[in-house]
């Protein structure tokens, strides 16, 4: 029973400390992240918008590279005007084949490979930052810069989901 009660200390214990350092504090870019050659936001709850925008704009990157899923029937999406719109960089929204992190990952490393960058920042949340700098890592060689905002909902369960989707990812789905 001591060794129960042992083991399951140690594993509450470690389990904490990891929730710490890749959900509430992961390592991300401190302060303006930058320069870079696009400036991504994969798609999700929070100020993830606004951020992305506000780098674009103060020059971080010539491109500002939108998640912007469209559901089934959907004729307009969430950003499809802004990016139609006329900016001093070059704004593109997708619709990710799949819709999930890993789907925008594959699509943002075609589109770095295509135009031959070599840095990118991403735009996440802090619950989902390390996820989805590792799955870009995944599927290109450049240099990826995360910048994290708050998610705005529930944090344990944004955390509880990216637990989930982290041991996904590093379990059965390990390519890009």
């Amino acid at each position: 029973m001591v060794v129960v009660l042992l083991l399951l200390t140690v594993l509450v214990g470690v389990g904490g400390w990891l929730t710490l350092r890749w959900f509430v504090h992961p390592a991300v870019v401190a302060g303006q992240p930058g320069p870079a050659d696009a400036v991504v936001m994969f798609g999700g709850a929070g100020p993830r918008f606004p951020e992305a925008v506000r780098l674009a704009e103060a020059g971080t990157a010539p491109w500002l590279v939108v998640s912007d899923p469209k559901g089934s029937g959907q004729v307009w999406t969430a950003y499809g005007a802004f990016c139609q719109e006329e900016h001093p960089y070059r704004a593109v929204c997708f619709d990710p084949r799949p819709r999930t992190t890993r789907g925008e990952a594959r699509f943002v490393a075609d589109l770095a490979r295509r135009e031959g960058w070599e840095r990118i920042v991403v735009v996440a949340t802090t619950e989902q930052a390390r996820r989805a700098g590792r799955l870009l890592e995944r599927c290109w060689n450049g240099e990826v810069q995360v910048a994290d905002v708050p998610s705005g909902r529930s944090r344990p369960l944004r955390i509880a989901y990216e637990w989930a989707a982290t041991l996904r990812a590093a379990v059965t789905r390990r390519g890009c």
